[in-house]
């Protein structure tokens, strides 16, 4: 006779016919059960206390009751499709043990080898054979948001990729953006987390989804937060500005809370099972490519588990009109630091100087550069702009010193030309020399040097060492100095020197045309022992010749 399970309303009736006073024949005869199990039946109430014409039993009588009269059901035989999983249980059991893929990468794995099992069937092969699942822990539900509403972002850890440009593996990060209405996903695969990368990943996932949600929660990111306190968390400076640019809230999760943002915790381990675990790729743009298509073809186009919904399709009906539209610009990221103001009127920041006026001297200032600009706060007040320079560079401006300083700051060299005129003509005239030309700057520490020298030796002693310098061209500060040092400047050989014209005075160190002679005027013979005059002409000659004739190489000398 096949198994026939009892019900607990079959136990609850044969209860319910006995207490009313009918025999085992006709209770058998109405429910359809063996007299026998009718028998237990009755030996069971008896044992319970029960007795023909009690009334109804409370719950927890009943209960007792109906568990002693069940059995255990018999385990089924297999099916055709258990049967055809049991012939890769190994296999299953492997992919989801130690390789630790989901159960609907395995299905996939399954389908790709030929193997078109229903995902229920395969479910309940996992928790029969496999020990698959555990007890979910107890959570409850958040309510739902309304389209365009809120967003959440996590990053998480895909695996290790041999980049092209690398020698090594490099560990691959996923920025993971998840709509909280409509459940529609946005990867960003990156090698770094810092602030730049991470505002680039926000603009990729704004431009795939064509807006930005009003509220935005995300992770405890160093990158975005300076502070990660559960109740006062303080946010980086570029990031709030990013963020007041495109016009959402941020809103950071607890630390080591990831029920804060639940939507997009789970999704984490479903796009590193789903889409990178078991691929291959090429490089990091590969991964970037391929994970837009999937976020958009399989991820999105999938029945999400908890809405049952196509994410997609609710995204491009509901969702997609409620999003904050975007700006065509992009954002420029800045640069934020912390400065103090030097003595001499200067900050360095990123290597180059940048002057503040004096107030503000030993003061510490906020400095923003966004490329182009260098802006200087202190508090909230904007006290400087310079224009951004180059790493070691500097940008000053004189009207930050102060006015009785500003010319030594300034190096200005007409300066210096009006303090050598007040010492004398002759060191006015020597400082204009000494000036001159097309980059005078490069001469300004020598005219401060002629300054202290007439501060030292006098403006008369100078101004008459500067004349005796003149009269032979000596444009030289130290020159000038040795002058001083051994009085020269009251000997009047300089006023008795000729006064040449400017044609003579460039030629009057030429030597003359002889000097550049090989012989002498009054050479001998090759062997020095005659002398050319005009009566021994011919005879020199013949002698020449004579010697040129024994020469085998037949050259003059």
């Amino acid at each position: 006779m096949p198994y026939r399970e009892v019900r607990v309303v079959d136990c609850q009736e044969v209860l319910r016919r006995w207490l009313a006073g009918d025999g085992v024949r006709p209770i058998a005869r109405a429910t359809g059960l063996d007299r026998k199990t009718v028998r237990r039946f009755e030996t069971v109430a008896l044992g319970l206390g029960l007795r023909p014409g009690d009334p109804w039993p409370e719950e927890k009588v009943l209960a007792a009751f109906v568990s002693k009269t069940k059995h255990p059901r018999p385990p089924a035989p297999p099916g055709a499709t258990e049967k055809v999983l049991l012939e890769r249980r190994v296999q299953i059991q492997q992919w989801l043990e130690q390789e630790h893929l989901l159960l609907t990468k395995v299905h996939e794995f399954l389908a790709r080898d030929g193997i078109t099992v229903p995902y229920t069937s395969l479910h309940r092969f996992a928790q029969k054979w496999c020990d698959f699942g555990k007890k979910p822990s107890i959570t409850l539900r958040k309510l739902e948001g309304k389209p365009g509403e809120f967003a959440e972002v996590d990053f998480g850890r895909l695996g290790y990729l041999q980049d092209l440009a690398s020698k090594k593996p490099r560990l691959v990060y996923a920025f993971i953006m998840v709509l909280g209405y409509s459940r529609l996903s946005c990867v960003v695969p990156v090698f770094r987390q810092d602030l730049d990368s991470v505002i680039n990943c926000f603009e990729e996932a704004f431009q795939f989804f064509g807006g930005c949600t009003a509220r935005i929660v995300i992770d405890g990111m160093k990158a975005c937060l300076d502070l990660a306190d559960p109740y006062a968390p303080r946010f980086n400076r570029t990031f709030l500005e990013y963020a007041t640019f495109r016009g959402f809230l941020p809103d950071p999760a607890r630390p080591y809370h990831p029920k804060d943002k639940p939507v997009v915790e789970r999704h984490v381990r479903f796009v590193r099972e789903r889409f990178f675990r078991g691929e291959s790729f090429i490089d990091l743009e590969d991964v970037r490519r391929r994970a837009l298509n999937w976020c958009r073809d399989t991820a999105g186009r999938r029945l999400h588990g908890t809405t049952r919904c196509v994410p997609l399709e609710v995204f491009e009906a509901e969702e997609k009109p409620a999003l904050i539209p975007l700006r065509p610009q992009r954002f420029v990221i800045p640069r934020w630091g912390r400065c103090t103001v030097h003595p001499d009127h200067h900050i360095r920041f990123h290597s180059a100087l940048y002057s503040v006026p004096t107030q503000y001297v030993g003061e510490d200032v906020d400095v923003r550069a966004d490329g182009t600009m260098v802006r200087i706060y202190f508090g909230a007040e904007l006290i400087k702009t310079h224009a951004e320079q180059r790493r070691g560079g500097r940008s000053t401006d004189y009207e930050d010193y102060p006015k009785e300083r500003a010319p030594y700051a300034m190096r200005y060299p007409d300066f210096y030309r009006k303090k050598a005129r007040e010492i004398g003509s002759s060191a006015g005239e020597f400082a204009d020399r000494l000036l001159a030309g097309e980059f005078p700057w490069s001469h300004l520490r020598q005219a401060q040097k002629l300054l202290r020298l007439a501060e030292r030796y006098g403006s008369q002693r100078i101004d008459a060492a500067c004349q005796r310098a003149l009269s032979f061209e000596l444009v030289d500060v130290h020159r000038l100095e040795r002058i001083l040092e051994l009085a020269l400047e009251k000997e009047n050989d300089a006023v008795s020197q000729p006064q040449f014209p400017p044609m003579q005075q460039k030629l009057r160190f030429l030597r003359p045309a002889d000097h550049f002679c090989h012989q002498p005027a009054n050479q001998g013979g090759f062997n020095g022992n005659i002398t050319r005059t005009e009566n021994n002409t011919e005879t020199a000659e013949a002698v020449a010749d004579a010697e040129h004739t024994a020469r085998p190489s037949g050259r003059r000398s």
